[in-house]
């Protein structure tokens, strides 16, 4: 694994490729009580949880914010274009994976800009721009759970 932050503070992951080229994936990690930013992409990414207990927020910019909490064997597909957040309140690191229908030779969209936030001309939203109400909510969540919240903002 290796450094991800520009994903999220603490996150760290790899890039997988697969023969032919046709999908792409990559396995992030979030430490315990942390989260990453809030991004965007394209269609067809499916979200499996390979280790931890947390929550993530899914919405359409604009519109209410859907919750989905997850453990180990969770899968979900966040919509094209819907902005999608993972939350780690539990007690041990958070591990995902992303499968996604298209390459990192033969990509149909810039998959760099979800690593940049939305000032610089990303998909991400920076903490300090987030709804207050999200870090909140998470500040809430870990204090249920007796973790303590690692991320600065």
């Amino acid at each position: 694994m290796i450094d991800h932050s520009a994903r999220g503070q603490g996150a760290s992951g790899i890039l997988l490729h697969f023969s032919s080229n046709t999908i792409s994936a990559h396995i992030e990690e979030y430490p315990v009580g942390t989260y990453p930013r809030a991004h965007w992409h394209g269609p067809g990414a499916h979200i499996v949880i390979l280790s931890g207990e947390g929550y993530s927020l899914l919405w359409e910019p604009g519109k209410p914010r859907t919750r989905i909490d997850w453990r180990p064997g969770t899968m979900f597909v966040p919509p094209a274009k819907w902005f999608h957040q993972h939350f780690n309140p539990g007690k041990e690191p958070a591990r995902y994976l992303a499968l996604k229908p298209w390459g990192f030779t033969y990509q149909v969209e810039d998959l760099v800009k979800t690593l940049e936030v939305e000032a610089a001309g990303g998909t991400q939203i920076d903490y300090k721009d987030q709804d207050p109400e999200i870090h909140q909510t998470f500040v809430q969540e870990c204090a249920k759970r007796g973790v303590e919240v690692r991320l600065k903002l």
